[in-house]
């Protein structure tokens, strides 16, 4: 058996253009399809293919009348060429922006509330009076932007506090109201402000994975001994409003998303009277110092008033 290449010899004979042939022949059926594509002879194509059969040890195609399919090892090869293209043309993207001007990306990760209620408005701003500045925003849960924070996914982030997050810094950004989100022709939807405990005999629409708000109905619910009923999670803040909107279900929301998607008049928001649905959004890093010029900028204009000194040159 042959001994497989080490990590640096197959990076060196391993090719784009190789990649790209292979992609197009396991998408046409065909060499002849695929050379034509690339504007190749199908022997030159058909070298290639074996030379990367050779490369790999394993063989990548079936060979039948009708043309060619691949193997199980090249249905990997397949799935892990496509991810590697598409890699190199975020980068080819990415290269060309700053050949055309730009200066700096600011990479930012936020919770669905901040981004559904201040961050469109707040880049935009910034975006007018940075244009060779680029913003990379991912909306994640308050656990994940700790996380890309803690693995330099993220420049800093914006998010409720984390138990898990006692190496950060953390500087006040926006207080937010939950409130309690009925359709108009709810039971609920006469009063206009409502203990938690008292919505539990309804069903309501949850979120799923680790959403700080779900966490807090479930705390919630158990320190009132119900069972907290939903029988539908949603993903998004806008999926849940589109729920209660087609009568499935009660939730809870920031007050200002529900301002901002609540879109055909039939919703009514309730105010909830436990303390924890007043609620604080805070800016995250790891350093404030330590984070670049243009991020230092945006955080700037988020939280004027927050105080970055400089890093110290010993630590």
């Amino acid at each position: 058996m042959n001994t497989p290449p080490t990590y640096r010899n197959f990076l060196r004979q391993l090719d784009f253009e190789t990649l790209d042939l292979f992609i197009l022949i396991c998408q046409s059926g065909s060499i002849g399809a695929a050379a034509a594509q690339g504007q190749l002879a199908p022997s030159s194509v058909s070298k290639r293919i074996k030379e990367l059969e050779i490369l790999s040890q394993v063989q990548l195609f079936t060979r039948h009348a009708r043309g060619v399919e691949p193997t199980a090892a090249g249905a990997c090869l397949l799935r892990h060429a496509t991810s590697i293209l598409m890699a190199a043309e975020h980068l080819r993207m990415d290269i060309t922006e700053f050949a055309q001007g730009l200066t700096d990306y600011v990479h930012i990760f936020a919770s669905a509330s901040a981004v559904e209620q201040y961050l469109a408005q707040e880049i935009a701003r910034f975006a007018r009076s940075n244009p060779t500045i680029s913003i990379d925003l991912s909306q994640v849960t308050s656990k994940d932007v700790v996380r890309a924070i803690r693995t330099g996914d993220a420049d800093f982030g914006i998010c409720e506090t984390s138990e898990d997050a006692a190496d950060m810094e953390f500087h006040p950004y926006r207080s937010e109201q939950l409130v309690l989100v009925v359709h108009k022709s709810h039971a609920l939807a006469a009063q206009t402000a409502v203990a938690y405990s008292e919505t539990l005999q309804y069903e309501q629409i949850g979120f799923r994975g680790s959403s700080m708000i779900q966490q807090l109905l479930e705390t919630a619910a158990l320190r009132s001994n119900k069972i907290l009923r939903q029988r539908i999670k949603v993903s998004s803040l806008s999926a849940l409003c589109r729920m209660v909107e087609s009568g499935l279900g009660i939730g809870i929301l920031p007050k200002g998303v529900v301002k901002t998607l609540a879109m055909k008049g039939e919703l009514k928001s309730l105010t909830l009277t436990d303390d924890w649905a007043c609620r604080e959004l805070f800016v995250c890093a790891r350093r404030f110092a330590n984070l670049s010029v243009a991020a230092k900028q945006f955080l700037a204009q988020l939280v004027p008033r927050i105080s970055i000194a400089d890093p110290d040159p010993g630590a």
